[in-house]
């Protein structure tokens, strides 16, 4: 993944310098670095997000795109309830389909700051587990050190939220890759929290454990989280459809020369391996346990990454060689409109 921003750098080299807390691996890409856990960021905030992951604002001139891959706070209330609670979580917010959606969708140069704000209570969510396993006394502070990992986790993607939103697809497109690598590195500070509280689990709390997730905290809303299951199935599914359409809109709105089609060709030869790479990693059976599903995530999201990358880089290469009119009307296009 890309480089991290100067000023988390700084942040986590202070945290290296001065905090005595154990330490947690964060990643960065292919990489882990050891960070001190730090528990009390932004931890009294709600469990549920202000705005739907799953529902794309309309985008209208002058309305922001709400997605999840611009602001990922959006997002960290689904990844978390896939974690904890996956009979309660939504569907996937990190499609194929949403990429393009983000990518093209028309929005407003300024971020829209209310989108930022964290939207997860840490609390909330050891409460319902708490009241589900009875942890011993030795396990509470375990379960608080946890609870305090994901109010951090919300507050680091508080404070990494985007203050522009470029008009231009290929540019939205690597801010998409930043804000999934900083979505990345939130959770993975949930990991060694998460790991150290179930290692300290007897075989009765484990099962109870287990018991929790597969319960929705709502029986009444089972037939809502089986649609909702469905939903994430399908998107786990791309058709020859998820890459045809978008390349049909392409052909049509840049009416491209001979010349240009042979590029054109090799864009829906990069969006297949990129469907290919989000399809391999997208779980057709529920992990066991909360860490397994934390790690699937990863690697869900990991492949999410590559296909933003390898889509902005085709489309780079192809925006390269149109004049300047075609240009014009490849950065006005808007899948969300056309679909």
């Amino acid at each position: 993944m890309p480089k991290i921003s100067a000023y988390l750098t700084i942040i986590m080299l202070s945290a290296l310098a001065f905090a005595p807390a154990p330490a947690l691996g964060l990643r960065l890409g292919p990489f882990n670095i050891g960070v001190p856990f730090l528990p009390h960021w932004g931890h009294r905030h709600r469990l549920y997000m202000h705005a739907n992951p799953n529902e794309l604002a309309r985008p209208e001139s002058g309305q922001p795109v709400t997605s999840p891959l611009l602001y990922p706070n959006l997002g960290l209330s689904a990844v978390l309830e896939t974690i904890f609670f996956p009979a309660d979580a939504p569907a996937w917010p990190f499609g194929y389909e949403r990429i393009f959606s983000t990518a093209f969708a028309r929005s407003p140069a300024n971020g829209d700051q209310r989108l930022c704000q964290a939207a997860v209570d840490g609390n909330a969510i050891v409460q319902r587990i708490g009241a589900e396993v009875a942890p011993t006394v030795d396990q509470r502070p375990l379960l608080q050190r946890l609870g305090g990992a994901l109010g951090a986790a919300a507050g680091f993607l508080a404070k990494a939220c985007p203050t522009e939103i470029p008009a231009q697809p290929v540019a939205r497109l690597q801010v998409m890759e930043s804000q999934i690598e900083e979505l990345a590195m939130a959770i993975d500070i949930v990991r060694q929290p998460l790991q150290d509280f179930e290692q300290s689990l007897d075989a009765d709390q484990q099962a109870k454990f287990a018991a929790v997730a597969a319960a929705p905290a709502n029986p009444s809303q089972q037939s809502d989280n089986q649609q909702q299951s469905e939903a994430a199935d399908r998107s786990c599914d791309e058709s020859p459809a998820s890459i045809d359409w978008p390349i049909d809109q392409i052909d049509r709105s840049i009416q491209p020369t001979p010349a240009q089609r042979q590029t054109l060709d090799d864009i829906k030869r990069a969006f297949a391996e990129a469907v290919s790479d989000l399809q391999a990693h997208c779980p057709t059976t529920l992990q066991p346990t909360p860490l397994d599903r934390l790690e699937a995530i990863e690697g869900r999201l990991d492949a999410t990454w590559r296909s933003a990358l390898s889509i902005q880089v085709a489309l780079t290469d192809f925006e390269a060689k149109l004049s300047d009119e075609q240009k014009n009307r490849f950065d006005r296009m808007n899948f969300a409109a056309a679909r």
